[in-house]
């Protein structure tokens, strides 16, 4: 199953392996951040996984108008259609 996200994560372009990580970065950071809140934890760490769950949506947001700008589709983005098009031609 690794293997298999490498090889995923490895035909990705730098644009959407950016926006997978502003993503995973942001939904870990807001659960954090809710789990610190209802464990009463320190308002300090509570509003900064906060601060950084919201940066990294902002992040994730203006990576994907970039990539709207380019021409990608949220679900069919142009390296990925390009890539499926060698692969046909390949055969």
């Amino acid at each position: 199953m690794i293997v298999k996200f490498l090889r995923w994560w490895g035909t990705g372009s730098p644009l959407w392996r950016r926006l997978v990580a502003a993503a995973v970065l942001g939904a870990a950071a807001f659960v954090a951040g809710q789990v610190s809140a209802l464990a009463g934890g320190s308002p300090v760490l509570t509003f900064g996984l906060a601060g950084l769950a919201a940066v990294a949506m902002i992040f994730f947001g203006f990576t994907l108008m970039m990539a709207r700008a380019r021409g990608e589709h949220a679900y069919s983005p142009g390296w990925y259609r390009r890539f499926q098009e060698q692969v046909h031609s390949s055969r």
